[in-house]
């Protein structure tokens, strides 16, 4: 734990705007900064990270470090990513006291699919060494990344229990939305097929400087991988039937899953899998919740494979019906 208060924590916009005219530093849009200068809403975030004295804390986008030092005064260890050079040379200074806390100088993402696995190894490393059992992820995350950065998380390896995040209202609200609304989507189906999510309170531009145009939200993640983990046999397939279902939504949930072109199955195949689970063959994807949607993938895998051991010289017949029914 640090020995001593750092007097120098700027937080308010005339104090950053100083410190960053003397380093030459100004906001950078192309990587999203917009730095959270309200106090209250600061010295909340801990509180709603129920971090305690043993947790060790990921940290993506240290900004100026005012964060940082609050996580860093509740917790055993933090690790903090900053992309931006100046601000990381910035931010160094502010925490030098802080024995606590590692800053590493890189993007959180090495592609949009894949975070960059120099950090999370040296924090996986260091989890292992210390005996630690989870890691929590706090962030004020640029909009630019948001995405990427919540499927990449909760895909990770990494132990990650909890998480929150400070992100644009509207992807707080896709993040928790249910069938049949405008927001529902494939975030909404990865965040909860692998969490559980409460969006806590919405955020009005004033608390960020510079001021962003849109409201921000804080979303708590409590990661549970173990919801549906023994009900998807194979989960690259399902997120391929998932992403052909909403990046279609106009089209029926039949002509969606037909435009995959899955071999050795025919519209009529897919139909019959769609009527066994008691649904309209003129229904939308986007209409059917977690559960369907699983099931859904797991019949057509299981007509798929059926088929291809039909090929390969099983004789047994296999229907939508046979394939619905393993699904179950």
């Amino acid at each position: 734990m640090p020995q001593k208060e750092i007097n120098f924590i700027p937080h308010t916009p005339a104090v950053l705007k100083q410190i960053f005219s003397q380093r030459g530093i100004s906001p950078n849009k192309r990587f999203g900064q917009n730095f959270l200068i309200d106090q209250n809403t600061l010295l909340s975030i801990p509180d709603i990270a129920e971090l305690k004295e043993d947790d060790v804390v990921l940290e993506i986008g240290t900004g100026t470090g005012g964060l940082t030092r609050l996580l860093a005064e509740r917790s055993r260890h933090v690790f903090t990513v900053e992309v931006d050079r100046k601000l990381f040379e910035l931010s160094s200074d502010i925490l030098k006291l802080y024995k606590n806390v590692t800053l590493i100088n890189a993007d959180i993402l090495k592609t949009k699919h894949e975070l960059n696995p120099d950090v999370l190894l040296l924090v996986d490393n260091w989890r292992k060494e210390h005996n630690q059992a989870h890691i929590k992820v706090v962030s004020n995350l640029p909009y630019n990344i948001s995405t990427p950065v919540i499927i990449n998380l909760l895909e990770s390896e990494l132990p990650i229990n909890l998480i929150v995040l400070m992100l644009q209202k509207e992807i707080t609200e896709r993040m928790a939305a249910m069938p049949s609304t405008r927001e529902y989507g494939i975030l909404s189906v990865l965040t909860q097929l692998f969490s559980d999510v409460e969006v806590i309170k919405t955020l009005s531009p004033q608390v960020f400087w510079p001021k962003p145009n849109v409201y921000s939200a804080i979303v708590k993640v409590v990661v549970r991988k173990d919801k549906y983990a023994n009900r998807i046999t194979n989960y690259l397939f399902f997120k391929k039937i998932i992403h052909a279902i909403f990046t279609s939504r106009r089209k029926t949930l039949l002509n969606s899953l037909e435009n995959l072109k899955l071999p050795n199955i025919l519209r009529e195949d897919l139909k019959g899998i769609i009527r066994n689970m008691q649904l309209d063959e003129r229904v939308r994807g986007e209409t059917l919740n977690l559960d369907q949607l699983i099931h859904l993938s797991e019949a057509i895998r299981n007509f798929n494979v059926a088929l291809t051991l039909l090929h390969e010289g099983d004789n047994k017949i296999y229907t939508p019906d046979t394939a619905t029914k393993q699904a179950q």
